[in-house]
């Protein structure tokens, strides 16, 4: 028989497989959180070039090279880094004050699917 999907188990796995867990969060963004994100501390980034150059990919949610952002680690957060159109200012568990924080959308899998990477390169 499966788990029930409470609360109170998916606070359980996702300390176990150590992401943290904000306040207030319900059952939906629990599960978001779970199925997309990964251990370890978020990424503070910036554009070192346009996110033009690279449509249809992660990386595009990133648009003024001004902003420092922070993505929580993620698939998501490494093919934005793997793009190599920005700069890794550092790490951290939680987003700095001064960050604007980029969330994994909810359609990632939908809208990026392989992050973006809809050629072959043969």
């Amino acid at each position: 028989m499966a788990q029930k999907r409470t609360k109170a188990y998916l606070t359980k796995q996702l300390r176990k497989k150590g992401i943290t867990i904000p306040k207030g969060l319900g059952i939906d963004a629990l599960e978001h959180r779970l199925s997309n994100y990964l251990p370890g501390d978020g990424f503070i980034i910036r554009l070192a070039k346009p996110s033009s150059r690279r449509p249809g990919h992660p990386v595009t949610l990133l648009t003024d090279k001004n902003t420092i952002y922070w993505v929580p680690n993620s698939i998501m957060a490494q093919q934005i880094i793997l793009s190599k159109l920005v700069f890794v200012m550092g790490r951290s568990t939680e987003p700095p004050n001064n960050t604007t924080t980029i969330e994994v959308p909810s359609d990632y899998e939908k809208v990026f699917g392989n992050g973006g990477n809809n050629n072959t390169d043969s």
